[in-house]
């Protein structure tokens, strides 16, 4: 192999790649960056099995090959170089970078053992999003799956494409949130995608800012942004039915302003903290939303806020980081509360005058006040 490459766009393309390269790894050739070069592009891949990532950029080849390199190495050596160009000469098994008047001596690993990765096919169902909505989408969705390994089906966040919308749905059986977005075209077809992998394209996605392709396929899902792409594998099992947990009618509708319940909800649970399943309950009624909380060992702490009710007003209680997840992910300057009484889910959704708002519900269970 011998190139010659734009420091810029070399480093980026390494960034790039590295994103899925894990400090612990199962195989050797898992911690490097594979790059190839040919016919005028150089091409780097890396994966931890779960996600790939490959990206491709421009330069110039005066011979053609592949090695695979140390991937966090890579990274470092990288990161310091200085604005020159870059060039690759050597061997497989020994690869020598010049970057002005730097020069590193690398040993390459075994570029057979890396795992192949698996390409788009030309009939997968694919959309275009912006970028700024579907990273907008996974961060309001993707923090109600759950955490827990031993249900890997919950780990997951179910994408749904039919016709001109693509629907997001979490849940870790305390809470649930969907979100719906339209995209360029008539798509059908879901995936079960591993947060994790869902948020790291997310995060690719506000990085790279402009719009994003996303195949479905059976067994994988790719997120493509340009010369890049990020590809994770999909999670086996059946989601859940949601749509059978959202309610079609509240007895009771709160509009209350979200930055202000945000703060006193933050003070008044401080006195749970310490105490595992301590809710904060929340009475509504009488123009306002009353909060409270309690710890025989701390205390007990209670704050008021004006609010707009319009029905009966009811108490409920829940568990405060899940309220305040909620409460996060809505994202506007007022939020609408829906609720039916103290013992069943309450809905919180974005709220606007003009209506304006993001197709988000985000459905909380109720904690027992003991």
């Amino acid at each position: 192999m011998k190139l010659r490459a734009e420091r810029a766009e070399f480093a980026e393309a390494v960034s790039w790649a590295t994103r899925t390269v894990g400090a612990r790894v199962t195989l050797p050739a898992l911690s490097g960056v594979l790059l190839e070069a040919a016919d005028g592009r150089l091409v780097c891949r890396a994966t931890d099995l779960e996600v790939a990532a490959e990206i491709s950029i421009p330069v110039q080849i005066d011979q053609p090959g592949r090695v695979l390199l140390p991937g966090r190495l890579l990274s470092q050596l990288v990161a310091r170089f200085p604005d020159a160009p870059v060039q690759l000469t050597g061997e497989p098994d020994r690869v020598e970078i010049t970057c002005g008047r730097a020069t590193f001596h690398v040993r390459g690993m075994q570029a057979e053992d890396f795992p192949a990765l698996a390409q788009p096919a030309e009939d997968a169902a694919q959309g275009i999003v912006k970028a700024d909505a579907f990273a907008r989408l996974v961060s309001q969705v993707a923090r109600a799956a759950s955490s827990d390994e031993g249900r890997p089906v919950l780990t997951g966040v179910h994408l749904e494409a039919t016709g001109e919308t693509l629907t997001a749905a979490a849940t870790d059986s305390y809470r649930l949130a969907v979100r719906s977005l339209t995209w360029d075209q008539a798509v059908e077809g879901t995936a079960l995608v591993p947060a994790r992998s869902l948020q790291e394209a997310a995060k690719a996605a506000s990085e790279v800012g402009g719009a994003v392709t996303i195949a479905l396929e059976p067994g994988q899902v790719s997120f493509l942004f340009g010369d890049r792409r990020l590809t994770t594998k999909l999670i086996e099992g059946t989601f859940p039915n949601y749509r059978a947990l959202l309610p079609d009618a509240h007895e009771t509708s709160v509009v209350v302003e979200r930055a202000a319940l945000i703060e006193a909800l933050q003070r008044v649970s401080i006195v749970a903290m310490g105490q595992a399943n301590t809710p904060v309950s929340l009475t509504f009624g009488d123009g306002s939303v009353d909060l409270q909380a309690s710890n025989q060992e701390m205390g007990d702490a209670a704050e008021a806020l004006p609010a707009e009710i319009d029905g009966e007003g009811l108490t409920i209680a829940f568990n405060p980081g899940f309220l305040l997840s909620g409460l996060e992910a809505t994202g506007t300057e007022h939020i609408r509360v829906e609720l039916r009484d103290g013992l069943k889910p309450a809905v919180l959704r974005p709220h606007a005058e003009d209506g304006q708002v993001d197709d988000l519900t985000y459905l909380l269970m109720p904690m027992r006040v003991s």
